[in-house]
């Protein structure tokens, strides 16, 4: 099935989070930071952490809901997308964030789940002569804007979003469940041992 196809600099600007050291002031205001750690499940979530900031010029690192943040370093791609909750906060070191323009047709989600996905991240990379990229060390955001990113019709790219969400909760429920048996085996075990 063939599909428009642009580049993300095409459908939206891609721009690095904030550099902590630069604006970081005892006296300033606090604010939520998203990292790395934060970009675990498809929607940004987690303790976002709060650093003391100074007020000028961050305006240009706060993150809108819709925005997909983009792991930049680290041993794994991560991408999630800023909900009602976290939008405000900044983006921090080691992440980059899309914002799309407001006539692109792309769904955050979907774009967060294509580029969750390693087989077309491997694949996409490696059309830009880059090595592996699903255990990389870090990404570019020049490399990033070259991104190729197929569009099926929006309500195609919601199911997609969709049909992730819903294998991540049951991922979620899953390990839940085999932690509360371990618990529970570990529970008898103790009981079985001291009487």
């Amino acid at each position: 099935m063939s599909h428009t196809t642009l580049t993300l600099k095409e459908l939206g600007q891609i721009t690095y989070g904030i550099s902590l050291n630069r604006y970081q002031d005892d006296k300033g205001s606090s604010r939520r930071i998203v990292n790395i750690g934060n970009l675990e499940k498809l929607h940004v979530g987690g303790n976002l952490s709060e650093t003391k900031l100074s007020t000028s010029n961050i305006e240009r690192y706060q993150l809108h809901e819709g925005d997909v943040v983009i792991a930049v370093r680290g041993a794994q791609f991560k991408a999630s997308v800023v909900t009602n909750e976290t939008q405000g906060s900044i983006a921090g070191q080691n992440v980059a964030f899309f914002r799309p323009e407001p006539k692109a047709e792309i769904d955050s989600a979907y774009l967060a789940v294509l580029m969750r996905s390693p087989q077309w991240l491997e694949k996409s990379l490696n059309i830009l002569n880059r090595q592996s990229s699903t255990s990389l060390q870090s990404i570019k955001v020049s490399e990033l804007r070259e991104l190729k990113i197929p569009l099926p019709d929006l309500s195609t790219q919601k199911q997609i979003a969709k049909l992730f969400l819903s294998t991540e909760s049951f991922v979620k429920t899953t390990e839940d469940l085999i932690n509360s048996k371990k618990r529970l085996t570990e529970l008898t075990i103790l009981q079985i041992v001291e009487g």
